[in-house]
């Protein structure tokens, strides 16, 4: 029959359990460790050294799924061909986002001065009411397109097109809110 009061000890001599797991070295107080003496004494081990980028961290770009996939034609290979810490990469590439911005804004503008300058374009709009509500339809539906389709706008000559349609329909609804 076995009880509590006639288990045998257990092999280091005591009655109580012990558990396997060694505890901590109890922190220093205050005294010990603003005084700079520990670590010269060897009283304390000193820190574990973890590497700053350990190796679990690192992510194959060609396994990730949302980077370097290969989903779409050229994306690793333009991933690998440049470094943006090139300042002539970063000068073009500023260049090319400025003169879209001004292409498009000139086509804007254009577009606004033909509705409002010209006066039998801007007798028949103000006749037409309809044009004005195609110009919303026209514009939410190319907004639409490129929130929500994300497949085409990655693609190189879909983008321009696309890119092309959005700024056609902006200045389209800008020159019918300027008549």
């Amino acid at each position: 029959q076995l009880s509590v009061n006639n288990k045998p000890p257990n092999p280091e001599g005591q009655g109580e359990k012990k558990d396997n797991t060694t505890a901590p070295p109890a922190p220093p107080t205050y005294e010990e460790a603003t005084a700079g003496e520990g670590l010269k004494m060897g009283t304390y081990p000193p820190p574990p050294s973890v590497p700053l980028h350990p190796s679990w961290a690192y992510v194959d770009p060609s396994t990730s799924p949302s980077y370097g996939s290969g989903a779409y034609p050229g994306d690793t290979e333009m991933l690998t061909s440049f470094s943006w810490d090139d300042r002539n990469v970063r000068r073009v590439f500023i260049r090319k986002v400025y003169a879209i911005l001004m292409v498009q804004l000139l086509v804007t503008v254009v577009i606004v001065a033909f509705f409002t300058f010209c006066e039998p374009v801007k007798g028949y709009i103000q006749m037409h009411s309809a044009w004005y509500w195609a110009s919303y339809a026209v514009f939410f539906v190319t907004y639409l397109i490129l929130a929500c389709c994300s497949g085409p706008r990655r693609y190189f000559p879909w983008n321009l097109i696309l890119l092309s349609i959005f700024t056609l329909s902006m200045a389209y609804l800008t020159g019918m809110l300027s008549r």
